[in-house]
């Protein structure tokens, strides 16, 4: 297996392994760190639901790379968040699966619900979500192919008051 992550100036690259055999769905994943995991698909679409489907690992990559970045860039800012929240979504139409030569395959939508818990300042919240909506890897790798739809919600003081933050976009091509 590779090194866990090689490092070439400012370019880190992570891998994974994955592998099948027979006729079933499971699928072992593992990380060039030794993680493991599986994937396989819910009984109603040909699988035995022993473990996540991709779309769901997506999902997930998706919500904890946000969760992630936001913790990471919490502790170097030093502004404190006490919880964070991510709901991720995402629907395709399954006729590109069946029928890719006559439907687009692929995702068709996906969202996040955030929701962000502070008593930092209003301003101290606004600068560390921007720094997470711009630096978010996963979900800038992917706004890069389709559009995601961030519904993000916070609480932080303003004035030493409790404020409600909200923002609704469109997080689009971020290059």
């Amino acid at each position: 297996m590779e090194p866990y992550i090689a490092i070439d100036g400012y370019v880190y690259r992570f891998g994974v392994r994955a592998s099948s055999s027979g006729d079933d769905l499971l699928t072992k994943v593992q990380t060039y760190e030794g993680h493991a995991f599986y994937i396989d698909e819910p009984k109603t679409t040909g699988g035995l639901g022993r473990a996540p489907n991709p779309i769901e690992m997506f999902l997930s990559s998706l919500a904890g790379c946000f969760i992630v970045t936001l913790r990471l860039h919490s502790a170097r800012l030093k502004i404190p968040v006490n919880s964070v929240e991510v709901l991720a979504e995402g629907s395709f139409d399954i006729r590109g699966f069946i029928m890719p030569q006559k439907f687009k395959s692929g995702l068709t939508s996906t969202s996040l619900k955030v929701r962000v818990n502070s008593t930092v300042s209003c301003d101290d919240l606004s600068r560390l979500l921007g720094r997470v909506i711009r630096g978010w890897v996963i979900g800038s790798t992917v706004s890069n192919a389709i559009n995601i739809k961030l519904d993000l919600s916070a609480t932080c003081l303003d004035g030493g008051s409790t404020k409600e933050l909200s923002l609704t976009e469109m997080i689009e091509d971020l290059t």
